[in-house]
């Protein structure tokens, strides 16, 4: 193959693996693949080639690397979502001849939270989805300690381009297991306060704390 490296963009096990760091394994590996390669019938061949040889070699599962999760993503938005992750530079992997990196965190946890939402998944593991999104939202604030996620933001994500946003049920279901396990709020109800210009939540105690640097998502008072 000619084009080297190869460009992978990859959510799901692999982020809680290498990047998030909150488990310790992944059943597999979910890419998606350039989508300027991936029309080339030449290359896209020759790429599946690879991906079976390894698999042979190592004793993995034929689909230890697979491509499934291009379906969740509407045609017109691969392309733009394949590159923002790229300009987001978060690498998984590094080689020579391939380059994995993570997909935009946003897309990460909306995908996260449609699965603790709809999905039992293949494996049925509705816990692994769970500590993955609080994962996701934990890295999102750092570094800075960023000011939590707003509920308004997260129930708007639609990354994938087909207008389906999380349901209000998981986005909490993930900010109460965040506050268990962290100890702190990662997704919270933002509060406009006219009269000091700014946005507030309420910690875990129930006092009112200031969302210092601006809240992703938000501004003026309003949604974006």
């Amino acid at each position: 193959m000619s084009i080297a490296p190869l460009r992978l963009i990859s959510v799901g096990g692999s982020l809680a693996v290498r990047v998030c760091l909150n488990r310790e394994a992944s059943f597999d590996i979910d890419c998606m693949l350039d989508p300027n390669l991936a029309a080339a019938a030449d290359y896209l061949v020759e790429f599946e080639a690879a991906v079976s040889h390894v698999a042979q070699r190592g004793g993995y599962v034929d689909d230890w690397l697979n491509r499934e999760v291009e379906l969740f993503v509407a045609k017109h938005r691969r392309m733009n979502l394949f590159l923002e992750s790229v300009q987001q530079g978060i690498t998984i992997y590094e080689g020579a001849n391939l380059i994995i990196y993570a997909g935009r965190l946003d897309w990460a946890l909306e995908r996260k939270l449609r699965r603790v939402a709809h999905a039992r998944g293949r494996r049925g593991n509705k816990d692994v989805d769970l500590s993955d999104a609080a994962a996701l939202v934990r890295l999102m604030r750092r570094p800075g300690n960023k000011p939590p996620l707003s509920f308004q933001y997260v129930r708007g994500l639609n990354l994938n381009g087909f207008d389906v946003p999380p349901t209000e049920d998981a986005v909490k279901e993930v900010a109460d297991y965040y506050a268990r396990t962290y100890g702190e709020v990662g997704i919270a109800d933002m509060v406009w306060d006219a009269d000091a210009s700014k946005w507030k939540y309420q910690g875990l105690d129930g006092e009112w704390i200031w969302a210092e640097g601006g809240v992703r998502g938000l501004w003026k008072g309003r949604g974006v």
